[in-house]
Formats: structure tokens, C-alpha cells, sequence
């Protein structure tokens, strides 16, 4: 696993992500995060296709159509991680979102809404194994 030294998290796209995961309550929300590795641009909200409260599944055709809407962009930016909500719980990975990662060199991006505030925490996940990513605020 290549560990980030950071990720560069603009509080416009915190608040997006934290109003997107109450928006969504009690059913998990998902997104990607876009920009280039270690920095985030901006975020996309995508439909969880997954039935129940405690998982979540990107609508594939969204995702393809953001990969096809991304090759026109001129700044280089790509997808660089996902996000998504854990609307009772802690922001940390759970065994199904470690063992259900596809993407090694994403970033993890999870809201909590389980405690008195929300709180938003990254990791990198890949092969069964999780570390914690420090996010850092956009200059």
C-alpha cells in the first residue's frame, strides 16, 4: 500500500459530503472525489443502488459516465477516491467497505453522523488492510 502524506480536503466539498450523508439518512450515501492524487477538486454525488441501510453501491452507470464526461475535461483531473456515509456509525472502515474496495490507489473518504457532530475521516484501502490518510484543508 503507497500511503498519501495527506489529502487536500476543500471545506466546500466537506460540507457537500456531510450534507449529501444527512440528505440520504438512514440510508448510506456515495460519491467520487475528483481532482488529482492527494488533492481534491470537487465532488460528485452518485445514487447508492444497494438495498438496506448498511452498505453502499455506485450506480455503474453513473460512473461510467463520469469516466466518459472526465476525458473532456482540460485541468487533468480524474477520479481520485470515493466517499460515502456511515449515518449511525463512526468514520471508519467497516469489514465490508475493506473487503469490497477495487480501488488501491483511491482515497477513502467516510462521514460519520454517529456522534454529536459529523465527522469525516480518509483512509486507503487495499489488500484486506486500512490506514488513516490526514486530510488537510484546501489553502
Amino acid at each position: 500500500m503507497t500511503p498519501l502524506a495527506g489529502l487536500v480536503l476543500p471545506e466546500a466539498c466537506r460540507r457537500q459530503m456531510v450534507q449529501h450523508a444527512r440528505r440520504e439518512q438512514p440510508r448510506e450515501c456515495c460519491g467520487f472525489l475528483l481532482g488529482h492524487p492527494g488533492r481534491v477538486l470537487s465532488i460528485v454525488e452518485t445514487t447508492n443502488i444497494s438495498d438496506g441501510t448498511r452498505r453502499y453501491r455506485v450506480d455503474p452507470r453513473e460512473h461510467i459516465a463520469l469516466r466518459r464526461a472526465l476525458r473532456d475535461r482540460t485541468d487533468g483531473a480524474r477520479i481520485v477516491g470515493v466517499y460515502h456515509s456511515h449515518p449511525a456509525g463512526q468514520p471508519v472502515p467497516s469489514v465490508t467497505d475493506i473487503a469490497e474496495a477495487h480501488y488501491p490507489d483511491w482515497a477513502h473518504v467516510i462521514v460519520g453522523l454517529g456522534g454529536k457532530r459529523a465527522q469525516v475521516r480518509a483512509f486507503r484501502l487495499a489488500a484486506g488492510q486500512s490506514s488513516e490518510i490526514p486530510i488537510r484543508p484546501a489553502p
